[in-house]
């Protein structure tokens, strides 16, 4: 056997070995990713107020701290789906989602994110406390928590900064019993604290300025 023969054959078994070693021959598994999806709420009978708001960047829980779908079957056990996830951390969503409602809903002069202006006295904390399937008596569920505080910094003490705050939980069926179905029933969980949680930062500032 020649020296070229000997150095072609010993490159074909090292390539033949690193694709057993890191791919085993198998075709690569694709993740399906998801993001919650519904129209901006609307309401309607409210007139437009003179002020501007930034909306802080959402906190979560750390065991949904990432963007894995969880699910839980059964007390004190949580799992998730080994080829499904969000496309973004579910903090990020939820937050994300809500400034966008509160801009659609024209309620406010303008409404900012954490990204922009850091100056503006009018700041809407919150903080993600649940987001998981549940799998439990009554049925798939989505479960979404969220507490949220809208603050004034231009107040000098603490107490008087809190303009509001106020813990929102909401369980939302899953109707078709698939991950799809899951995320549609957390879009629809989103979209009722979206709508109340808008109504209270309304109600909020509006009570002050009287």
């Amino acid at each position: 056997m020649t020296t070229l023969m000997k150095y072609v054959l010993m490159a074909s078994m090292i390539v033949f070995l690193l694709s057993c070693a890191f791919g085993g021959g198998k075709p690569a598994v694709m993740l399906e990713q998801y993001a919650l999806e519904y129209p901006p709420p609307s309401l309607q009978d409210l007139n437009r107020i003179d002020e501007v708001i930034r909306v802080e960047r959402f906190s979560v829980a750390q065991i949904f701290n990432n963007a894995k779908i969880v699910y839980r079957e059964k007390s004190y056990n949580y799992d998730d789906y080994t080829y499904h996830r969000w496309r973004a951390n579910p903090g990020d969503m939820v937050g994300d989602y809500l400034l966008r409602d509160l801009r659609q809903s024209g309620l406010f002069k303008s409404v900012f994110s954490y990204r922009d202006l850091d100056d503006i006295p009018l700041v809407l904390k919150g903080g993600v406390g649940e987001f998981f399937e549940t799998d439990e008596k009554g049925g798939r569920k989505a479960v979404l928590s969220v507490n949220l505080t809208l603050m004034d910094l231009s107040q000098k003490d603490m107490v008087s900064r809190v303009m509001f705050q106020k813990n929102y939980r909401f369980e939302e069926l899953v109707v078709e019993q698939t991950v799809p179905g899951f995320v549609q029933a957390m879009s629809k969980a989103m979209e009722k604290l979206s709508r109340q949680a808008i109504g209270d930062v309304y109600s909020a500032i509006k009570n002050k300025k009287r």
